[in-house]
């Protein structure tokens, strides 16, 4: 007994001490990739959609810049808005400013007396576009499905491989989100941020793409009148002579302050990139049709098609009415065990390897 009661006691502590530290929680990883490009080791953050071990299909990635600040929020916001149907499910990919360079990411600017500046920071953004398309994504191919839509965030100063991109190198990503943008500063051509961007989005041979514009209207305090005009005739010039091919937003959140604009801009951005008109899924109707496995199929291979590669019906989420298994145990609910059925057919083929899934068909025999 004298052996027993402090095993027993020691057990119990244990026990207690696991209960109060309990678990990690956990939303991604990181690793390192050595650049030769940026001749350093950059850390590189990662968060994959809850399914991706569940099906065989391919995500776009969204590359979130400054990701010690908002690669969580990014993910947050992704996570609600795909739960609820509302854009594509994405692999989040964040670049952190590990070594310390984070305005080295900015572009070469020029003031009024053509003489570059940018403190005293280098402004070397087509190097980091380099590297995002030379070392990163060959990176990701070769280790990740993931497929040719891709969208980049950036936030001043870090915006300027977003700028460079969809200047120079339009065919890398379909959707750019540009937060607490500068407008009226002058690039290295001599030209205002506002004045390329308007040549860019008119131009007829620039490939299909969305792009998003915020500021903080507490930032207008730094140059009130050009900022401000700069916002309002890029709008007026480009509602003018709209290019059909580039859908945009370009705005100033009022009441808002630098980086505290960063969750409404990603918001907007998002939608901006992920139209409300095309992600209606109407689940409803499809409930209420004779065949809806087929009517389901034929509303996401529309979407597939709009965004050239497959896009998957959710399997589930906290929302779960309007997903594949939701709508299975609803049509259950409604006594149409045939049509319940037939999605739930559809739903193996879109996710061979679900556990829920393989269990409500082995229910089913």
């Amino acid at each position: 007994m004298r052996i027993l009661i402090p095993v027993f006691f020691l057990s119990m502590l244990l026990s207690m001490t696991a209960q109060s530290v309990g678990k990690d929680i956990v939303i991604g990883k990181s690793f390192n990739l050595e650049s030769k490009i940026l001749n350093e080791n950059r850390e590189v953050f990662i968060a994959l959609p809850s399914n991706y071990n569940r099906n065989i299909n391919t995500y776009p990635i969204i590359v979130v810049l400054d990701a010690e600040y908002l690669f969580e929020i990014t993910n947050s916001i992704v996570k609600i808005k795909t739960s609820r149907n509302e854009m594509l499910e994405s692999i989040i990919v964040g670049i952190p400013n590990n070594t310390g360079k984070r305005y080295d990411m900015a572009m070469r600017l020029s003031n009024d007396k053509g003489q570059f500046f940018f403190g005293d920071y280098e402004g070397k953004s087509t190097t980091y576009l380099s590297f995002l398309k030379e070392e990163l994504f060959p990176f990701l191919e070769k280790k990740y499905r993931i497929n040719s839509h891709k969208t980049i965030i950036g936030m001043s100063p870090t915006f300027g491989p977003v700028l460079e991109a969809f200047w120079n190198q339009p065919d890398l990503f379909s959707g750019y989100i540009i937060l607490a943008a500068e407008l009226s500063l002058r690039t290295s051509s001599g030209q205002t941020i506002a004045e390329k961007l308007i040549n860019s989005i008119q131009d007829p041979m620039h490939p299909e793409a969305s792009i998003y514009i915020g500021k903080a209207s507490d930032d207008l305090k730094r140059r009130p009148e050009e900022e401000e005009k700069s916002f309002f005739n890029l709008n007026q010039k480009l509602d003018s002579i709209a290019n059909p091919k580039i859908n945009y937003k370009i705005e100033i959140l009022k009441n808002e302050n630098h980086y505290g604009m960063a969750i409404s801009g990603i918001e907007h951005g998002l939608e901006t990139i992920h139209p409300p008109e095309i992600w209606q899924v109407p689940y409803r109707s499809f409930w209420n049709s004779k065949n809806p496995a087929n009517k389901l199929k034929l509303f996401y291979d529309k979407i597939s098609d709009t965004y050239g590669f497959e896009i998957l019906p959710l399997e589930d989420s906290f929302y779960a009415s309007q997903t594949l298994i939701g709508m299975i145990r609803r049509l259950k609910r409604l006594g149409k065990t045939k049509e319940a059925n037939g999605v739930l057919k559809l739903s193996l083929e879109y996710y061979p390897n679900s556990k829920e899934l393989k269990k409500l068909s082995s229910e089913n025999h």
